[in-house]
């Protein structure tokens, strides 16, 4: 008996917690900045509302993983007529280190971009990696002779110059 009476008040106790839990209201959801909520329609379809200013971060956020330095692929995507392809681009630059690797690619772009005015050069940050990357050749063959022309221009870059397979602009 003296066990039902031990037990009683702690089942009592555990069924009130349980309870109060469950009848407790939902916080609330007006916050300061909305949420990025997604609701289920009737029919089906799933919208997803966001604030405008994530969207701006995440444009800014893709257009600094992507900045394009030549003139003719700039002047064709405002006229929308740029497409991805597969193909080929020489790397001039690939390298990690924090403190030297933006600028080391940015000087070695203008240096190739004073030579050769007609070549489109990319500077890529992929983390933790910056990369230089010049043409948008659509054969490996064409890709190497144009490594071959930047080896005998820049013979200091010469080690660092190799062909990568990349997502090319093709003008159309």
């Amino acid at each position: 008996m003296s066990k039902k009476l031990f037990y009683l008040p702690l089942g009592i106790a555990t069924l009130l917690t349980a309870v109060s839990a469950f009848a407790q209201s939902p916080a609330s959801t007006s916050s300061v900045q909305p949420s990025i909520t997604a609701t289920i329609n009737n029919s089906g379809v799933i919208t997803v509302t966001h604030p405008a200013a994530l969207e701006l971060r995440l444009l800014k956020a893709s257009a600094a993983t992507d900045s394009v330095a030549a003139e003719q692929p700039a002047k064709a995507a405002a006229s929308g007529k740029v497409k991805k392809a597969g193909g080929y681009r020489v790397q001039v630059y690939s390298d990690n280190n924090a403190r030297t690797a933006k600028n080391e690619a940015r000087s070695k772009e203008r240096a190739i971009s004073g030579a050769f005015p007609e070549l489109a050069t990319y500077v890529i940050y992929d983390s933790p990696y910056w990369r230089l990357r010049v043409g948008d050749c659509r054969s490996k063959a064409e890709a190497e002779e144009l490594a071959a022309q930047l080896k005998k221009a820049f013979p200091a870059y010469r080690a660092e110059i190799t062909v990568v397979r990349d997502r090319i602009n093709t003008v159309n």
